[in-house]
């Protein structure tokens, strides 16, 4: 590959430090990779070997992959000119699957941005089942729940919006007074700088927004309430009754799931039941009715389903089956699922 560039150089671009010219030189080298592997190994060598030799904190290449993609996109608006970057997504998002920390971050770009007349969008998908991290491009930070999707700009504008189906956990970076907006189905999150939690899957019937740090601003979409959120508040939104609700709760305990513990904090079994489909990617059927109602308190750290239900067996009056698995048509096995009942 001529005109090598080594990892310093695409460093110091990420971080806006770039001449006219090194902007050129990381365009050119974009365009014109022809070995996949060997950029990803020779970029990953030079990772490890920066970290153990100067001692510096270099980030995860995802990171510096999504600030040079960025910067790619800005110097492009710059110039005024009508380019597609599509073919730069797809090598940057190639790369990005390097697994630079094992237990850390990955991005999941499902689809191409979304090209409209002023701007592209990037959609990231976190896989059911799974839990991601991601890094907007005003370097504000954040994680995507099980089945989760986050639409972006590819470049924020002054007031900077992101579009949420699903939960996450959003670390906003305060840039003077350019507000960040989060908006679901039936409101928008408006903060300035601050860390909050929100959850609004379609098929649940509420929208839920809990606040851990600074203020945030709550707006129906057709104006029927406006609030605003102090440390520990907690939203709740009722599609179906179309009624606002507000408690003061622990908020660790509603953003502990970025780290791996699912805590059902004295839950009926309806809402326990839908989590934990969420969280193992499975089926789960309640036989008895009367068990829907049944409340349920405990905090479970990285724990197999199997665990998880065996537990719950042991502290309730309940029964769990775990169905065999079937191959569908296509070859392909079906999803695990649980039968729940009355003992």
């Amino acid at each position: 590959m001529g005109n090598k560039l080594d990892y310093k150089t695409l460093s110091a671009f990420s971080e806006g430090r770039y001449s006219y010219n090194d902007y050129l030189k990381v365009k050119q080298w974009f365009n014109h990779i022809d070995d996949f592997k060997h950029v990803k190994e020779g970029l990953f060598q030079q990772w490890q070997e920066l970290n153990m030799k100067d001692n510096v904190e270099t980030g995860p290449l995802s990171h510096i992959f999504e600030k040079v993609q960025y910067n790619i996109l800005l110097e492009e608006k710059r110039k005024a000119k009508k380019v597609f970057l599509w073919d730069y997504y797809r090598r940057v998002a190639a790369i990005l699957l390097i697994p630079v920390l094992a237990f850390s971050l990955w991005y999941y770009l499902s689809t191409p941005p979304v090209q409209t007349s002023n701007e592209s969008w990037v959609e990231i998908n976190s896989p059911e089942g799974a839990r991601i991290q991601f890094m907007l491009p005003d370097s504000s930070r954040g994680w995507l729940n099980s089945g989760a999707r986050l639409k972006y700009p590819a470049i924020f504008s002054k007031e900077r919006k992101v579009e949420l189906t699903g939960e996450a956990f959003f670390n906003v970076k305060h840039l003077g007074r350019s507000t960040f907006t989060v908006s679901v189905a039936d409101m928008d999150i408006k903060v300035l700088g601050t860390k909050f939690n929100v959850s609004a899957y379609s098929d649940d019937d509420f929208s839920e927004v809990v606040l851990k740090e600074g203020k945030v601003e709550i707006n129906g979409k057709t104006g029927q309430f406006h609030y605003v959120l102090s440390p520990n508040d907690k939203i709740t939104f009722n599609h179906k009754l179309k009624k606002l609700s507000h408690e003061k709760v622990n908020a660790d305990s509603y953003i502990a799931w970025k780290d791996g513990f699912l805590v059902l904090d004295n839950e009926p079994l309806r809402q326990v039941v839908g989590r934990m489909e969420r969280w193992y990617n499975v089926d789960i059927v309640i036989r008895d009715e009367t068990l829907k109602n049944y409340r349920f308190k405990a905090t479970f750290k990285d724990e197999p389903l199997e665990e998880v239900l065996r537990l719950m067996a042991l502290t309730t009056p309940i029964n769990y089956k775990i169905e065999k698995r079937n191959i569908d048509s296509k070859g392909v096995f079906e999803k695990k699922k649980v039968t729940l009942k009355l003992k």
